[in-house]
């Protein structure tokens, strides 16, 4: 069922219509009433990519905006992370939090984002299902908007590359690259830097899954810090780093 609602409480400029899901909240302006069906589709299938690589559920029900502009979004963005003056670079297209799922309507993207195809159905795809990683790790972590955990922005980033599909050959290739330049994180934290941080983190994600196990991943989705991450993985900075190095060298 569809209803119009004015949804004050998180952008009091625009009139949000909404639908309701088992595991969602829609929220769309009459901007976008044309592509909800596919947004719909690609969110079931992101959903379900996630808690079929995860073996387990949300935690809760979450709401999704569709935002038809970017300045909207912008305003939107200002007042969670409590940066009045914060203009986002034109590749950000979205983001997630445990409760809430924010993203750039595609059919604006062409007009007011960079570096993303509104035409290419699977990038689309990717990036929402890289959005609902982010949820779902959110919602199985302490910390629900990931307050504090810049540090760790490496497995934040790197899982939802990883688990989305967004980690493909291209970016594989330009990680072994670097590394055979030796160009070689001394730090954990390094990971999330640079051009290719996506392809870096999630490469390093995958080799944790690889060398840990599933069981072991989703135990980190609840750690807050770097320190209990190590002890986790019963390793250290230096070590985890010479190792995932080899392995993407073998």
């Amino acid at each position: 069922m569809i209803s119009l609602s004015l949804h004050a409480a998180d952008n009091d400029s625009l009139q949000w219509q909404k639908k309701e899901h088992s595991q969602f909240t829609l929220y769309f302006t009459a901007a976008d009433s044309s592509i909800i069906f596919l947004m719909e589709k690609d969110l079931e299938n992101g959903r379900r990519s996630v808690t079929g690589f995860f073996q387990t559920t949300f935690k809760k029900k979450f709401e999704v905006y569709i935002f038809p502009n970017r300045e909207e979004l912008n305003q939107q963005w200002r007042k969670d992370w409590s940066m009045p003056g914060f203009n986002s670079e034109c590749w950000m297209v979205a983001s997630g939090v445990a409760h809430r799922l924010d993203i750039l309507s595609p059919l604006c993207w062409k007009k007011d984002a960079c570096d993303h195809n509104a035409g290419d159905s699977i990038e689309v795809q990717k990036i929402i299902t890289h959005e609902l990683v982010h949820v779902f790790h959110a919602q199985h972590n302490p910390k629900p908007t990931f307050d504090g955990m810049d540090d760790l922005s490496w497995l934040v980033e790197g899982l939802a590359t990883a688990v989305s599909g967004q980690l493909n050959e291209r970016r594989i290739n330009s990680v072994k690259s670097q590394l055979k330049e030796g160009k070689v994180p001394t730090a954990l934290s390094q990971l999330w830097t640079g051009a290719d941080k996506y392809g870096r983190a999630g490469c390093f994600v995958e080799f944790i899954e690889q060398q840990y196990g599933l069981n072991k991943l989703i135990e980190l989705l609840s750690l807050t810090d770097l320190p209990s991450i190590l002890k986790a993985l019963n390793s250290n900075e230096t070590s985890l780093i010479n190792r995932w190095k080899n392995k993407m060298l073998e």
